[in-house]
């Protein structure tokens, strides 16, 4: 397969866990996430009825530490002293399996759940697998920021689904439909306010994923960003009534915001 050559900015890149939620910023074990968010699906992307529990999507069939529960099961498990838990995974869905409670990684005492992930140090979490990624507080995107579509650059916003956006899948960055889109209410909220090395700015939650999984909180000036460079970045106080974000349907869910590769807060591992 030849890959895309309209964005020569992008270079082929692996794809890394993406992985994150438009939830709340005070989301908590076994809430779902959600705080506002609206989500929409259509067509092949849309879960069936045994999958979908009070508007929330299960996690069957999906491999992760310990036994998988979802929503519709929070409480305990079939296994003694074990609780199913959940955190975030992208608007009003949820990571859920059986696992227990913590506040530090000593609680965490189970082999393949050692690490206690949890929304800050002061906050309870759960007693996950140490690549088990859950999107505490991510919010998404500002309602302008400029998305690549086979028609150029358009308001994150604006783009519904069923509309064409550019994402890496299977190696190439390819023109495919758009699954989901998300909008999710926000108050007192801040972003980080990031200008690229082409030149163009974007607004984004600290907890929105990078193309490799990292979230923006961690990135820094000078740091890569989707085959682009960060010239600077600072956190700023968002001056919108709502963030938005989009699920493009590929296999890593990614798409080009102002000519760099990110992550959706809406895919799931």
């Amino acid at each position: 397969m030849r890959c895309s050559n309209v964005l020569v900015a992008i270079a082929v890149m692996s794809c890394g866990l993406v992985l994150g939620g438009c939830g709340s910023d005070k989301s908590s074990p076994g809430g779902d996430g959600s705080s506002g968010a609206d989500v929409v699906t259509v067509g092949d992307a849309a879960p069936t009825d045994a999958d979908v529990i009070d508007g929330q999507v299960g996690d069957a069939g999906v491999a992760d530490a310990g036994d998988l529960c979802g929503p519709q099961d929070v409480g305990p498990c079939l296994e003694t002293n074990l609780d199913c838990l959940c955190c975030p995974a992208g608007g009003p869905m949820n990571n859920c399996l059986c696992t227990t409670s913590c506040q530090t990684d000593g609680d965490c005492t189970a082999v393949d759940r050692p690490h206690c992930n949890q929304p800050d140090a002061a906050s309870q979490g759960i007693c996950t697998a140490l690549d088990y990624a859950c999107a505490w507080g991510a919010v998404c995107a500002a309602p302008d920021t400029p998305v690549a579509t086979p028609g150029g650059m358009r308001a994150i916003a604006s783009l519904a689904v069923g509309e064409l956006v550019y994402s890496l899948h299977e190696g190439c960055l390819q023109a495919v439909p758009i699954l989901a889109v998300s909008r999710t209410a926000v108050h007192h909220h801040r972003v980080r306010h990031l200008r690229l090395s082409n030149g163009v700015e974007l607004r984004i939650s600290a907890g929105h994923p990078t193309d490799d999984g990292r979230p923006f909180a961690e990135l820094a000036a000078g740091d890569p960003l989707g085959g682009l460079h960060i010239s600077s970045i600072e956190d700023v106080p968002y001056l919108h009534a709502h963030t938005y974000d989009i699920l493009p349907g590929s296999d890593t869910g990614t798409y080009v915001a102002g000519g760099a590769l990110i992550g959706s807060t809406l895919a799931r591992k």
